[in-house]
């Protein structure tokens, strides 16, 4: 008997290395997501811990993507979903980005620099030093929550390769502590926070695009998606080789993407379950 075909009915579009770099739109992509919206719903998931949807709607925007308001969601209003409903009013250690500590704030925590935080948040910290650091510790040795932005260890910039907030993660795993909650790709957690955020309640009729085999790839399997791995940013020949989490399609960027391309992929099976090793893809799938 043929698997059952399911036809893709949402794109789900990583931003950083994938749509764009630094400032830079990857050419073609705005015009092949904006076409795409024409067929299918498009929406946008991005490990940004730095910064809100709002922020990077309106950074599409600027460089030609057509976007709506609450299109997009980041790590930062993961973070944010989390720490409100589970640890509201705590007192927050916030080793992250100024914008994701304010809006913290906002919300009704109280930022500490000290070891009484109950919470410590962490992401991408431009000011990160040794003596901001070290409370972080103590707390951490208190027993404060961890909370991680997300684990991605680089993103690829307009000048080349930058550490990304799982560097600031390692930290503390150096130290002997494991986050208590992660708020990006490919926590399953995340994932499904943000389709649910969409109402989509049918992770096997969306395709995650995206560059990261460790984020992107993976954050598919975990919910029964199929995939796309664009080479424009962070995953490489050999990490593809290596992988366990497999793409459905390897293409060279965003701009490969076609409605043609959709329909062609609706024949494709559903990768296996996530506790399954998944197999190599077809060596390789094409868009005709």
């Amino acid at each position: 008997m043929s698997a059952e075909r399911v036809p893709v009915k949402w794109v789900i579009f990583d931003l950083d290395g994938t749509l764009y770099r630094g400032k830079t739109a990857i050419p073609g992509a705005a015009a092949s997501v904006n076409h795409l919206r024409q067929h299918v719903s498009c929406r946008f998931l991005s490990n940004n811990g730095e910064r809100q949807a709002q922020d990077l709607e309106e950074r599409l925007r600027g460089l030609g993507f057509r976007i709506e308001a609450g299109d997009v969601a980041s790590s930062a209003d993961l973070v944010l979903e989390y720490v409100g409903e589970h640890h509201p009013s705590s007192r927050v250690l916030a080793l992250t980005s100024e914008h994701l500590a304010h809006a913290l704030e906002a919300r009704g925590c109280t930022l500490v620099e000290d070891e009484s935080a109950e919470l410590i948040v962490v992401g991408v910290d431009r000011r990160l030093s040794r003596p901001r650091l070290t409370p972080a510790l103590r707390a951490a040795l208190n027993g404060a929550t961890i909370i991680g932005t997300n684990e991605d260890p680089t993103f690829p910039g307009e000048c080349g390769m930058k550490p990304a907030a799982g560097a600031f993660v390692g930290i503390f795993r150096g130290m002997g502590f494991e986050p208590h909650r992660l708020c990006g790709k490919p926590s399953e957690w995340a994932v499904r926070e943000a389709l649910k955020r969409w109402e989509i309640d049918d992770p096997t009729a969306c395709l995650f695009v995206g560059d990261n085999l460790r984020t992107d790839i993976a954050a598919a399997v975990v919910v029964g998606a199929r995939s796309a791995l664009v080479r424009s940013g962070v995953s490489n020949e050999a990490e593809l080789t290596e992988s366990e989490a497999k793409p459905t399609l390897v293409i060279d960027s965003v701009a490969d993407l076609s409605p043609d391309c959709l329909e062609e992929l609706a024949e494709v099976p559903l990768p296996a379950a996530p506790h399954v090793r998944a197999r190599p893809i077809r060596q390789e799938a094409q868009c005709g």
